[in-house]
């Protein structure tokens, strides 16, 4: 690669960052980086937008400020914390990474790829964003923003998935020797306020003059869009429980699996068909047990689910052993979103 045009396509990336760089709670402007809160961001940054990572990053932020107290925290406070972003195995990882990092890592994160690999939930590009943002230390890291500016930039008419080892080559080769930790981020940036999916504001980009698409007016076409497979729909049967109280049951879900350790209102098993459910299905006792009006859907990474609720109420609390919360309370006590649409979808019924 021309390494003329290598120093001035990242002078202008750098130029561009230095007026423009978006003010994120993570990245603290003037001030030094806290490679602790850049492992927290990316970590929830992963499949989650920006905005609905801010406010999540400020509330951990606030009651886990560092590795050590993190690493004495109950998980089911980080579960809980966690509850409404989704992709809970992340909150589970960075809970038991902050456990290896206190005991073999004197509560510091590690600078070196050989190391931040070997960190539960830290895949490459996470290893390599921290090397890079905390550390400036070189890395490659292309997350969807930097993978659709580096497939336009150089006019690369391939799927992402199928381009990979081009884009990896050719990050290394256009990574800066000095700032490589602003430069990673001014790209994401970049990406995300410029060079965006559908209706990139080529006018505006630093990197214009560099770009292939650009020039070949390719920015519509680039990058090639792969068909989504059909997600298949599981189905569930979930127990609104009542008790004599006025209160509602809750349980707490194993540490393994989707929603590790998140509190839920009990169900059969989430099967994939309406024959295998049937088959399943049993109430978790006996008795006048009613059926909720409508459904409930959620969406999860790989399949979606659609919820049947059935209602019981009036039952003895002190005969049924579990978790029992005011109704009032349930949307403060850290419900995942599907049980939260669940909750949602109740109250809503009970008050036609």
């Amino acid at each position: 690669m021309n390494v003329k045009y290598k120093d001035n396509l990242s002078k202008n990336v750098l130029i561009w960052y230095d007026k423009n760089k978006r003010d994120l709670p993570w990245r603290k402007l003037n001030h030094e980086i806290n490679p602790y809160e850049t492992w927290i961001s990316e970590i929830m940054l992963q499949q989650t937008t920006v905005e609905a990572v801010k406010p999540y990053f400020n509330k951990f932020i606030k009651k886990w400020p560092s590795v050590k107290k993190l690493a004495k925290s109950d998980i089911t406070d980080v579960m809980d914390m966690w509850s409404g972003l989704g992709y809970y195995s992340r909150a589970k990882n960075i809970h038991k990474s902050s456990q290896i990092l206190s005991n073999k890592h004197n509560n510091l994160l590690p600078n070196t790829y050989e190391e931040l690999i070997k960190l539960p939930g830290i895949g490459p590009y996470t290893a390599g964003a921290i090397l890079a943002i905390a550390f400036n230390k070189d890395a490659v890291v292309i997350d969807a923003n930097i993978e659709r500016i580096l497939l336009r930039l150089n006019g690369i008419s391939l799927p992402a998935k199928k381009a990979k080892k081009e884009l990896s080559n050719i990050s290394k080769q256009l990574n800066p020797k000095n700032r490589i930790g602003d430069y990673i981020q001014s790209l994401m940036d970049i990406g995300s306020k410029i060079c965006k999916p559908n209706i990139p504001e080529c006018d505006v980009c630093p990197i214009q003059t560099f770009c292939n698409s650009y020039k070949n007016d390719l920015t519509q076409i680039i990058p090639l869009k792969e068909k989504k497979k059909s997600k298949p729909t599981r189905k569930a049967k979930l127990f609104w429980i009542v008790s004599d109280k006025g209160k509602i049951y809750l349980r707490r879900r194993p540490l393994s699996g989707l929603l590790p350790g998140m509190l839920e209102f009990p169900s059969s098993e989430w099967t994939l068909n309406d024959k295998e459910s049937d088959n399943s299905f049993k109430f978790p006792f006996k008795g006048n047990w009613s059926i909720i009006p409508g459904k409930v859907s959620h969406t999860f990474s790989h399949f979606k689910l659609s919820v049947e609720i059935y209602s019981y109420k009036g039952i003895k609390q002190e005969s049924f052993k579990g978790i029992w919360e005011d109704k009032e309370n349930l949307n403060n006590i850290g419900l995942p979103t599907l049980m939260k649409k669940v909750y949602k979808h109740i109250i809503s019924e009970e008050e036609k």
